[in-house]
């Protein structure tokens, strides 16, 4: 059987009109170019519907062919079966399977599928990744939200003492004083270990010795250790990653990952694993939970009633509930 092709030498990117000859005795034969050799050293690359099929032989000389249907019927002749690729593309009910699972793949990653991923590589990110994402978020936050502190010496030195107790013997941990009246009283973790705390939410403070504010900075911790805000950026990127690929605009996910980090809110979940850090850490300290526990209705009682509050405060983006206030007055000496 004779098929039309064009040949490339391998030499250079001229293309050679040539005709290629499939013989009854397996043998592929292009007289132009002086080629004859055994079917079998020829390698046939998988048909995609229509488009042109190459031929590889062994001396790095290849060619192409849009003369498919010959092909097929010349593989079929000689025993050789069509490639599975386009078995399914030519097949209805094979494209409609295929389309099915590419759905229930995307369904599975944008949910079930995202948070067993989030969750794998957060565990494994290295430690410099984690500082380059909090520096970026730092940075846009001085930018916009952030200005300096107007604590007194004692109050962040008291405050500071208590900190370094809590992350005694520990790497990478760091607390930042900062004002913000545009975030209101308001403490959040960075995934690298830094965590923030504003002056807003220290006014609130019902104890002399800040014990209180500790609770917060061991709840805060815990969202460091469990990588809460790791994981939410990481479960939102891989969504963002998937709609970007369907869109063709992926600019999204370097745009959002540092607010997501701060502004979205925890899954009640993850407020449950940094509570329990908390007590840990308390107990572990000797200090009573009472403390936050009375934080957190003085919280509760400014802005659980303000249905159209417009500050991110700490109610926002870390949610109160009576259950929560409870679980840390059941620990309670």
């Amino acid at each position: 059987m004779l098929i039309n092709a064009v040949l490339y030498d391998g030499k250079s990117s001229k293309e050679h009109e040539v005709v290629i000859d499939f013989t009854p005795e397996k043998r592929v034969i292009i007289v132009s170019h002086e080629i004859d050799v055994p079917l079998s050293e020829v390698i046939f690359e998988s048909r995609l519907g229509n488009t042109p099929r190459v031929l590889s032989f062994e001396n790095g000389m290849r060619c192409k062919s849009r003369e498919n249907d010959k092909l097929d019927q010349v593989l079929k002749e000689f025993g050789l079966s069509k490639s599975k690729a386009y078995k399914i593309e030519s097949s209805l009910g094979l494209t409609l399977g295929s389309v099915m699972i590419t759905i229930g793949f995307v369904w599975f990653m944008l949910t079930t599928g995202s948070t067993y991923t989030a969750n794998a590589l957060a565990s494994v990110l290295p430690p410099s990744t984690l500082t380059e994402v909090s520096e970026v978020t730092m940075t846009q936050l001085e930018e916009s939200y952030l200005k300096p502190s107007k604590l007194s010496d004692r109050q962040e030195r008291i405050i500071q003492a208590h900190f370094n107790k809590l992350t005694e013997g520990e790497l990478g941990y760091k607390l930042h004083f900062r004002s913000s009246p545009t975030m209101g009283a308001n403490a959040f973790a960075l995934p690298s270990g830094d965590i923030v705390l504003t002056d807003q939410l220290v006014a609130l403070s019902q104890d002399n010795e800040f014990r209180d504010i500790l609770g917060v900075l061991a709840h805060e911790k815990g969202h460091v250790v469990k990588k809460h805000s790791l994981r939410i950026a990481i479960k939102t990127g891989i969504s963002g990653a998937i709609f970007g690929y369907i869109t063709g605009d992926v600019s999204i996910l370097a745009s959002t990952i540092p607010t997501i980090l701060i502004n979205s809110s925890y899954s009640r979940e993850f407020e449950h694993e940094a509570d329990v850090y908390a007590v840990k850490e308390l107990k572990k300290m000797k200090i009573s939970t009472k403390y936050i526990a009375t934080l957190f209705e003085v919280l509760e009682k400014k802005h659980g009633g303000e249905e159209n509050a417009t500050v991110m405060s700490m109610f926002a983006s870390h949610p109160l509930t009576s259950e929560r206030i409870d679980y840390f007055k059941s620990y309670i000496d």
